[in-house]
């Protein structure tokens, strides 16, 4: 075991350069803190001295001033030099530079990362050791060889702790005696190395291949000429080690090159593809233009065809108003139809009443006239056959008187004839009478005939009459029904234009807003995007966009309150607001006038505008001119109010570029 741990520790000695060591830095500087500032020359007087302490490896020098020049040998510097891609690509947003199926450069470029990780993950194990350089060639005296000061710095490296712990035991040709020390507290070396200028060795190990061990040869018996000669050899394998660390540092240096060019192609690379992101974000942003655009299009549309439709309704409104007067004239005329009809009406059935009340007398006159003569008939005919039966009794009794006496029954009997021929005569007035009363009552009956036969044509005209005034009725509730359905449609009509209206002017002042907001927004798109320097038609643009965003607009503020677009929780406050910014409240806005509301602006964007001394002669302008317009209500106000907007934005202005180059 001891033998294979000897041949280890040769190997391992073998493989280091000359002028290189690995130590225990730590525990060295602490216990070992003025080893950097001993003398480590050694006098002909101290010869043997020094030889007994000679440690077997050689010293560990860095140059302060030459780090940057080593920064490309060794392990470190290596992995620091292909890692830097990484620690650049840190930086770049996650999912940049990466696709969906990897390509070789992108397999390429992952090996190099893992590479330079393992590098430096074991570079922080390894040493860093720095060769040293001598300011003096070597003085020899009493054939020893004694060197200047040197300035030795211990490098941090991984101790093995079964080395630590255990002796080695190195063979020599003379009796060495080796022995193993954890802490160091004195160190003193004699370096023979030829003088370089300016020049540096760096050379990193691995923790694998490291054995911490510090050897000292307690006596040491070489003779003069071979200590020469080991010395010559050390200065060339010194040498040797110079060329093969320059070779390392080209090479190092052509690695980077090789990283540096695979860098500018993998930032071209990232380059080409934030182009192409961006004209995609270009595109999308313009898609995002075209539907506002077309928003705002098919809003202008609805807003023509509201407008067209308005008109339709008055126009169908005012045909609606004619027709009714129409209707409301034929109503009226219906009206006095009926009305004349019913008094028609009227008249012929209290004619058609009379004329049967006058059938009824009439027929009851008739029919007493009748029995009346009849029963006179009948009385008449029985005072006759009375009388008749009297005379006949008594020209019996005067015949039997004549035979009696002739004389007497002659002139009685002429007497007798005389009442007959009154009797007869009596008779035959009443049965003239009789049949004049029989004309009279056929007469009669034909005329109760006739009025019957009129009073029938009268009942029927009054029918007929009742026919056509109940289809005059019908046709008067008809026509009132579909007035009534006019006039419901007309309200409905003329309520959706009031709301169409209200709501008209509710979104018209808002709408003009937004509008030349976005419309700013979309020319410094513009002028950002594509380059394009600023033209008058962008300059007013912009002016519109800055006075709807930044000067006070009551019939916008007042759409707010109407169109109910203010929070709940923030609407009182936003009343005060407004009453204190415009000293009138939200509900009295329709009784200000276009002056009037084009003052009430002005006011509120000065009492927005912080005052300066850049604008204050602008402001003692524009108190004299409102106080004076407060004044005189004249029809000069037009042209005062103008004035009074220019000043409003002539300080609005200065205020504004004055903050600017604040």
């Amino acid at each position: 075991m001891a033998a294979k741990k000897k041949k280890a520790t040769a190997a391992s000695a073998s493989r280091f350069p000359a002028g290189t060591v690995s130590l225990l830095a730590s525990k060295a500087e602490d216990r070992a803190p003025s080893a950097e500032n001993e003398d480590l020359s050694v006098n002909p007087q101290q010869g043997e001295e020094t030889q007994e302490s000679w440690p077997l490896h050689a010293p560990v020098i860095e140059y302060d001033s030459c780090e940057e020049k080593c920064a490309g040998w060794g392990s470190d510097t290596d992995s620091g030099s292909e890692c830097f891609l990484d620690n650049d690509m840190c930086f770049l947003p996650t999912g940049w530079g990466k696709n969906d199926t990897p390509s070789i450069e992108d397999k390429g470029r992952a090996e190099i990362a893992r590479k330079a990780k393992l590098k430096k993950e074991k570079s922080q194990v390894s040493a860093v050791v720095v060769a040293a350089c001598q300011e003096k060639t070597p003085t020899a005296s009493d054939r020893k060889v004694g060197f200047p000061r040197a300035l030795v710095k211990l490098a941090q490296s991984c101790t093995n702790t079964e080395s630590m712990e255990s002796a080695q035991e190195v063979s020599c040709d003379q009796n060495e005696q080796v022995v193993n020390e954890s802490v160091i507290e004195d160190i003193k070396v004699i370096n023979s190395t030829n003088y370089l200028k300016n020049s540096c060795v760096v050379c990193s190990s691995r923790s694998s291949e490291l054995v911490t061990s510090n050897t000292i040869i307690t006596k040491s018996t070489v003779p003069e000429p071979e200590s020469s000669i080991k010395l010559v050899e050390k200065i060339a394998r010194q040498e040797r080690d110079v060329k093969s660390a320059k070779t390392q540092a080209g090479s190092s240096r052509a690695e980077i090159e090789v990283l540096k060019q695979k860098h500018r192609l993998e930032m071209q690379k990232q380059s080409d593809q934030l182009n192409e992101s961006h004209r995609k974000e270009m595109d999308v942003m313009k898609l995002d233009l075209v539907e506002p655009q077309a928003v705002r299009q098919k809003a202008l549309t609805d807003l023509r065809r509201v407008k067209e439709d308005n008109l339709n309704i008055r126009m169908d409104r005012a045909e609606l108003k004619s027709k009714l007067e129409a209707i409301n004239g034929d109503a009226a005329r219906f009206k006095n139809n009926i009305l004349a009809l019913e008094e028609q009406s009227n008249h012929a059935l209290k004619s058609a009443e009379s004329f049967s009340k006058l059938v009824e007398d009439l027929t009851r006159k008739a029919k007493e006239t009748k029995l009346r003569l009849d029963a006179e008939q009948a009385n008449t005919s029985a005072t006759l056959l009375q009388q008749n039966s009297k005379l006949l009794d008594e020209n019996r009794r005067l015949k039997q008187q004549q035979s009696q006496s002739t004389a007497i029954s002659s002139n009685r009997l002429k007497q007798l004839q005389q009442k007959y021929d009154s009797l007869a005569s009596t008779y035959c007035s009443v049965v003239a009478k009789r049949d004049k009363l029989r004309v009279d009552l056929t007469r009669c009956q034909r005329q109760c005939q006739e009025w019957k036969d009129e009073a029938e044509y009268y009942n029927a005209s009054r029918d007929d009459h009742r026919g056509e005034l109940d289809d005059v009725v019908k046709e008067l509730t008809k026509m009132t029904a579909k007035y009534e359905k006019a006039v419901y449609n007309c309200n409905w009509e003329q309520q959706n234009y009031d709301k169409l209206k209200r709501t008209f002017d509710i979104v018209e002042p808002l709408v003009k807003v937004g509008a030349d907001i976005r419309l700013r927004f979309l020319d410094q798109a513009r002028e950002a995007l594509f380059d394009i320097s600023r033209d008058e038609t962008g300059t007013a643009l912009r002016t519109n966009g800055n006075a709807a965003a930044h000067k006070s607009n009551v019939a916008a503020d007042v759409a707010l309150f109407k169109g109910s677009f203010i929070p709940e929780e923030y609407k009182e406050e936003a009343e005060e607001v407004f009453e204190k910014l415009y000293r009138q409240k939200s509900s009295e806005y329709p009784s200000w006038t276009g002056t009037h509301g084009r003052e009430i602006n002005c006011y509120a964007t000065l009492q927005m505008t912080k005052r300066s001394d850049v604008s204050d002669h602008l402001h003692y302008l524009w108190s004299v001119l409102w106080r004076s317009m407060s004044k005189d209500q004249t029809t000069t106000q037009v042209r005062w109010t103008k004035t009074l907007e220019w000043l409003t934005d002539e300080i609005v202005d200065a205020e504004r570029s004055s903050r600017r180059r604040r």
